[in-house]
């Protein structure tokens, strides 16, 4: 079950915020925000009207594709290389009882199963207890490997969670995504 909580994050400037719903801050429909992102990526380029659609209609996928466990709080999506393999990470919180780094390792494998191939304990993020642990697994017959940094405050869980076929790519975004997660902050005004 996803919940809501106060805290904010930082995204690094290769990553965009990719809409759950509608509205969203200033955009009523997916249209509107994929237009917006496909104009703001592709500005001071003379690109073609067919790649400026390329561009929106990739972001409008994206927007309304399902994420792989249910309930993702925020979807994030690496910008860097429009046209290369698509790079998406999603965001979940759920309530649990978890206290420890051993019990957030229990979790580590929720949604795909697989096993774990590295982890590690991390001490410095506003969690009182955090890990990160990478997953391989088989799933729908492909071979997948996941980065998960999970992190648990005030009786609240924060999966921040990629998945993909090929482990060059994981590898390649592994140092982003570890930003992003000691990001995360809390208190009053987030």
């Amino acid at each position: 079950m996803a919940v809501t909580s106060g805290y904010a994050l930082s995204l690094p400037a290769t990553w965009i915020p990719i809409p759950t719903g509608f509205p969203w801050q200033s955009f009523d429909d997916p249209t509107a925000w994929a237009t917006e992102v496909a104009d703001s990526l592709l500005e001071g380029l003379d690109a073609p009207q067919e790649v400026r659609s390329g561009v929106r209609e990739a972001a409008e996928a994206l927007q309304a594709m399902p994420s792989p466990l249910p309930g993702a709080l925020e979807r994030f999506w690496r910008v860097e290389g429009i046209g290369g393999p698509t790079i998406v990470a999603h965001l979940y919180v759920t309530e649990s009882d978890v206290d420890s780094a051993e019990g957030l390792m229990d979790m580590v494998r929720a949604g795909i199963g697989g096993r774990v191939q590295t982890w590690r304990v991390w001490t410095d993020t506003a969690f009182d207890h955090a890990i990160e642990a990478v997953i391989v697994a088989e799933i729908d017959g492909a071979t997948v490997a996941s980065v998960r940094q999970i992190g648990v405050r005030d009786g609240l869980v924060y999966l921040l969670d990629f998945l993909t076929e090929d482990p060059l790519l994981l590898e390649a975004v592994q140092s982003e995504l570890q930003e992003i997660f000691r990001s995360i902050r809390f208190g009053a005004g987030v």
